[in-house]
């Protein structure tokens, strides 16, 4: 009996060792999120804001994803989301609009909405390596809601 018991026990374990462990992160890997590029969380600049954002790769396009909980203000008109060379692209501003220079920034697209999870294709005229920050900025008036340095 405790041969039987041995060996039945030997075989659940065996089982058990065939079946590969997910951690975490290789769940939300495997969500969907494989092959992240940078991610980061939305700071404020003018604007409350929540949420924050992923850059991956899905379909052989590179995508930039807004969180689920992503809001800034439904105020401002003309929302768009801009990348910047700089990982500080607000430290030669003043409050309270935080201006962009001209041709300090590259324009992604127009922001979809002001809350929720939306999706972007980063076309390749877009250089990644040379982009240091992503930035929620209203172009009418010139004004960054919400900024994040991009991290690998």
């Amino acid at each position: 009996m405790v041969g039987a018991s041995l060996l039945s026990g030997a075989a659940l374990h065996a089982e058990s060792m065939s079946k590969p462990m997910i951690n975490p992160m290789q769940k939300e890997a495997a969500g969907g999120m494989a092959g992240a590029l940078a991610k980061g969380s939305f700071r404020m600049a003018e604007k409350p804001v929540s949420g924050g954002f992923l850059i991956h790769s899905e379909g052989g396009k590179k995508m930039l994803t807004l969180s689920k909980d992503f809001k800034t203000s439904d105020m401002a008109p003309d929302l768009k989301i801009v990348f910047s060379a700089s990982t500080t692209p607000l430290a030669s501003t003043k409050p309270p609009g935080y201006p962009l220079k001209p041709g300090s920034y590259t324009i992604l697209a127009p922001l979809k909405t002001s809350m929720g999870g939306q999706s972007y294709t980063i076309p390749a005229s877009i250089d990644l390596s040379k982009q240091g920050s992503v930035l929620i900025w209203c172009e009418k008036f010139n004004a960054t809601m919400a900024w994040a340095p991009l991290k690998g």
